[in-house]
C-alpha cells in the first residue's frame, strides 16, 4: 500500500491515476458545462399537459433527481419525485415529465422504467452520454441531453442534475436557478482554493476530516431535507471512492429511531464517527436539535463532528457541502492507499448478472 503525503501534491498519481482528484475539483467547471447543455436543448416540452415531474435513474446518475427534488419541490406548484429500480408508479402518465438519466446509457433498471414510461405515456426527456438510452431517444424522437462521456457516473453530478434544473426553469415551472447555479460557482471556486490539493492539511478542512474518520466507520447525518441529500451523497462517496462501509441519516427522523442505536458505548460504537451537516441558515430548533443529538450520541461514539455550510441558498449550501464530502472521499481513499476511481464490485455484479 502506498504511503500517501497529502501535502504532497506531486504523489497522488500513484494512487490515483485515473485523477478522481482532478474531476472532483473540476465540479465548478463542470456546473458551468451543464449550464449550457441545459441552455442549448430544443425543443422544449410544452408545460400545458404537465402536471408532475419525476426522475427515473440508479446511483450516481441518480442523485441528480434527489438533489434538484430537495431544492425546488418547495417552489414548484406541482409534485416531483425521484424513483430508483426496474419500473415506475403507475400514476406517472401522460401528464408526467419523466427524466430518465444514465451516465452510460445502459443502465438495466433505468431502461426497463424507460419501458414502463414508454407504455404509460410519459413526456420523456432523457439525460446521457451515449448507450441504448441515447439511441432509443433518438429512434423515438424524444429530447436527449446529451453529456460528455469518459468520467465516472458519480464524477458527472453537475452534468446529471443542472440541466434538468435549467428545462425547469426554461418551461416555467421555476424561476432564478440558471443565476443561482452561477452563484454557487463562485463559492466553490472559492472553496476550492480552501479545500483543494494545493492547500495545506494545517489550513484545509477536508484533509483535517479525512485524517479524522481514517480506520473509522463514517456516520453521516444531514439536518433537513437538502443536507440530508448531501449526506447521502457523503455516504456514496465515501464507498465508492473511499472503498470503506459509511451509513446516513436526516435530522429530525434519526432522533425517532437511530439515536437510540448508540445509547450505550461499546468496541463497536467506538469504531465510529458522527458528521453532522448543517446549514449556518438553520432554524435555532433544528440548530439546538443537532446539538443536542451530538452531545448524546458523542458519548458512545469515537468521535463526533458539526458541520456549519454556508452559502447564499440552498443551492450554494447543499452544493458546498457535497464538494467538501466528495474532496474528504478522494483523500481518504489517498490516506488508504487505495485508487479512487474502480469500482471492482459493482463491475463484478453487472458481470454476474450479465451471466444469468
Amino acid at each position: 500500500m502506498a504511503q500517501i503525503d497529502l501535502d504532497d501534491a506531486a504523489g497522488f498519481s500513484t494512487v490515483d491515476p485515473s485523477g478522481m482528484l482532478g474531476e472532483v475539483e473540476g465540479l465548478p467547471e463542470q456546473c458551468l458545462e451543464a449550464l449550457e447543455i441545459g441552455r442549448g436543448l430544443y425543443p422544449v416540452p410544452s408545460l400545458s399537459s404537465i402536471r408532475r415531474v419525476a426522475f427515473a435513474g440508479m446511483g450516481g446518475s441518480a442523485i441528480g433527481g434527489d438533489l434538484l427534488r430537495a431544492l425546488l419541490q418547495d417552489e414548484m406548484t406541482i409534485p416531483i419525485t425521484a424513483h430508483r429500480g426496474y419500473s415506475i408508479p403507475l400514476s406517472l402518465g401522460r401528464e408526467t415529465l419523466l427524466f430518465a438519466v444514465s451516465y452510460s446509457g445502459d443502465t438495466e433498471e433505468t431502461l426497463s422504467a424507460v419501458e414502463a414510461a414508454m407504455r404509460q405515456g410519459c413526456v420523456i426527456v432523457a439525460a446521457s452520454s451515449g448507450g441504448t438510452l441515447s439511441r432509443w431517444a433518438e429512434e423515438s424522437g424524444f429530447p436527449l441531453l446529451r453529456i460528455p462521456g469518459g468520467k465516472q457516473p458519480r464524477a458527472a453530478l453537475a452534468y446529471l442534475s443542472v440541466p434538468m434544473g435549467v428545462l425547469l426553469e426554461r418551461m416555467g415551472m421555476v424561476e432564478g436557478f440558471s443565476a443561482r447555479v452561477e452563484r454557487a460557482v463562485f463559492r466553490l471556486k472559492e472553496k476550492r482554493e480552501e479545500w483543494g490539493r494545493q492547500s495545506p492539511t494545517s489550513h484545509n478542512l477536508a484533509k483535517r476530516l479525512a485524517f479524522r474518520i481514517k480506520d473509522k466507520i463514517p456516520l453521516v447525518y444531514g439536518a433537513g431535507e437538502a443536507l440530508a441529500v448531501a449526506a447521502y451523497r457523503w455516504k456514496c462517496q465515501l464507498n465508492e471512492n473511499s472503498k470503506v462501509p459509511a451509513f446516513c441519516h436526516s435530522l429530525p427522523e434519526m432522533d425517532h429511531n437511530e439515536i437510540v442505536g448508540f445509547q450505550e458505548r461499546s468496541d463497536l460504537t467506538r469504531l465510529m464517527e458522527a458528521i453532522f451537516l448543517v446549514s449556518e441558515e438553520e432554524s435555532p430548533r433544528m440548530r439546538r436539535r443537532v446539538e443536542i443529538t451530538a452531545e448524546i450520541m458523542g458519548e458512545a461514539l469515537g468521535g463526533v463532528t458539526v458541520l456549519h455550510v454556508g452559502g447564499s441558498n440552498d443551492l450554494e449550501r447543499l452544493l458546498t457541502a457535497v464538494f467538501l464530502g466528495d474532496l474528504v472521499s478522494v483523500y481518504l481513499a489517498l490516506l488508504r492507499g487505495v485508487d479512487p476511481t474502480p469500482v471492482e464490485s459493482i463491475a463484478n455484479l453487472k458481470r454476474r448478472m450479465a451471466e444469468s
